[in-house]
């Protein structure tokens, strides 16, 4: 898989675990290299809240046929509610 590839893929992931925790944010995706995903979070009205590296394995291991979302990805997007 090359990286827009699995850029692709986190975003997917990443929308469907903010919208599975009910949450009042969006992501984008900004880059892939060394195992790792740079994602900037953003508020509804698109001001940015923080930019997070998260580690490729965060990602590998949500699955949303499956409704599971990595425990460590899961409590990043919990804790971004309280820079809103």
């Amino acid at each position: 898989m090359d990286r827009d590839e699995k850029m692709k893929e986190a975003q997917e992931i990443l929308n469907w675990a903010i919208i599975h925790l009910n949450l009042s944010i969006n992501c984008k995706m900004i880059d892939y290299k060394y195992e790792s995903y740079k994602v900037q979070f953003l508020t509804k009205e698109n001001k940015l809240i923080m930019p997070v590296q998260i580690p490729e394995e965060w990602i590998k291991e949500s699955h949303p046929k499956e409704n599971v979302i990595h425990e460590r990805l899961e409590l990043l997007l919990a804790n971004l509610k309280g820079y809103l």
